[in-house]
């Protein structure tokens, strides 16, 4: 802990490598493949793994966020342009009388803000899935190892539990 109370982050991949240091240096019962570990241990690091891991999940929620703000930021500013643009047409034409160009003007403008939302949106998208892609290739193997190592400690009279199914969200290319 630091002198402010709080909690110093560890690395997923830390307490990976801890755990398979863990397992290695365990001795091999003769005539089998089994290996015997020291148990407080092995445990010690899964129950640090159980604080990590919500870590990464908590930043993956804060991307989705940022996402979901940058895409609101495009559409305000798409509104503010249109809405711009809508003036600057009713200007022209108080001023001029010219309908046709203050129309095709105000189309132009509305076109480019409509251009420009999108381009932000597919940034926002493209940025949030390549985070969150990032941390599902980083956490899979992870909690992969993490079951094995789970198996391979837990006695044969344990029943075995539940594993935890790695899911993807689906992408498409209409967002």
């Amino acid at each position: 802990m630091t002198a402010e109370g709080e909690v110093k982050p560890i690395d997923i991949l830390y307490l990976v490598d801890r755990l398979e240091t863990a397992l290695n240096t365990g001795q091999r019962v003769p005539f089998t493949n089994k290996i015997m570990v020291d148990e407080r241990e092995c445990l010690d690091i899964v129950d640090q793994m159980r604080i990590v891991v919500p870590e990464e999940i908590k930043q993956a929620r804060r991307v989705s966020q940022d996402r979901d703000r940058i895409t609101g930021q495009a559409q305000e500013e798409a509104d503010r342009i249109m809405s711009r643009a809508q003036e600057q047409a009713e200007r022209l034409m108080d001023d001029r009388g010219l309908l046709d160009r203050a129309r095709e003007r105000e189309r132009e403008i509305v076109e480019e803000a409509e251009l420009q939302a999108q381009q932000v949106r597919e940034e926002a998208d493209q940025y949030a899935f390549q985070i969150l892609d990032d941390l599902n290739r980083r956490l899979g193997p992870i909690l992969s190892q993490v079951q094995a190592g789970i198996d391979a400690l837990r006695p044969q009279s344990a029943p075995a539990p539940s594993r935890i199914v790695e899911t993807r969200p689906a992408v498409s290319d209409d967002d």
